[in-house]
């Protein structure tokens, strides 16, 4: 178990490592470490060791992790500020197109509405897995929807207190982006969502569906102010036209720079111009060399 220790120490074990404070104050950088957690800037500082050592590189010095953290900090603004045009817009979209074609009231908790289509199949069936996944996507869903109908918010009760059920419009409101994902993913019929889809000129369902799973974590991350910078992605990013269309370099796709190149170009959609991706990739190559922890990670 480790030790709780004061600032003095957690500066003083920087610099053991190898750290050069040069123009910035032991003060100043302890200050940093309060502000922002001595574990949260550990990730940023990692980036700048010694292979896999505990040791920073040589000349590697305190205003250089400072503006990192700085820089991804405000490139997760920025996310924040695109996810805000792109959640909502999708949630209404889609409660519109769901609506019009299973008919309004609580249709949306009918479990015959969602995958799995068949009943439970034989442990020793090659698709049990599947259906197993399935089935818990699912209950999940379910499970959240069911929840709303016990929440507070003013517009939930307005339709609870007249003993009318939550219409899908409301409740998608208030469910988290993971199960509004989920919700697309669970549908039987994904027909519903081609509207969707071609409204965001998104090529298909199954790469709509990729990209709610993909905005989703990048929105989660920024939410929770996590680092995007040099952090490797786990599973693809999808990579619609409208991405490739403002896209600054080579895209890998498991990459942060993929994640944020494809919320880019969803704004821009949305929004019939280009303002935000120019904003979000400006700053994520404003600082020359450390736009490469976006497109290169190794964390």
């Amino acid at each position: 178990m480790k030790d709780w220790i004061d600032l003095r120490a957690q500066v003083q074990r920087h610099v053991d490592r190898g750290l050069i404070l040069g123009d910035v104050s032991a003060e100043a950088f302890a200050m940093f470490l309060y502000s922002s957690n001595y574990y949260r800037v550990s990730g940023y500082a990692r980036s700048f060791y010694e292979g896999d050592s505990d040791r920073y590189r040589a000349n590697v010095r305190a205003a250089q992790v400072m503006e990192v953290y700085d820089l991804d900090r405000a490139v997760r603004n920025s996310v924040l500020d695109g996810i805000s045009v792109v959640e909502p817009t999708l949630r209404s979209r889609v409660a519109y197109h769901l609506t019009q074609a299973i008919g309004g009231g609580d249709a949306y908790l009918d479990p015959a509405l969602y995958l799995p289509a068949v009943p439970e199949v034989d442990v020793s069936d090659p698709g049990h897995r599947r259906w197993h996944s399935e089935a818990g996507n699912r209950n999940a869903v379910l499970r959240d929807f069911n929840a709303v109908q016990n929440r507070d918010e003013i517009f939930i009760r307005h339709h609870l207190d007249r003993g009318d059920p939550v219409p899908l419009w409301a409740a998608i409101e208030v469910v988290s982006i993971g199960t509004f994902s989920r919700l697309l993913r669970a549908l039987r019929d994904k027909s519903i969502l081609e509207p969707v889809a071609r409204s965001i000129h998104i090529e298909d369902v199954p790469k709509l569906l990729q990209a709610v799973q993909n905005i989703a974590f990048l929105r989660n991350i920024a939410a929770h102010h996590g680092r995007l910078w040099n952090r490797r992605i786990n599973g693809h990013v999808t990579l619609p036209a409208i991405a490739l269309k403002v896209k600054r370099e080579y895209l890998a796709p498991k990459t942060p720079a993929a994640a944020l190149t494809l919320l880019a170009g969803m704004v821009d959609q949305i929004e019939s111009g280009n303002s935000y991706s120019t904003q979000l990739l400006d700053l994520v190559h404003s600082v020359p060399g450390l736009e490469q922890g976006y497109y290169r990670p190794t964390l």
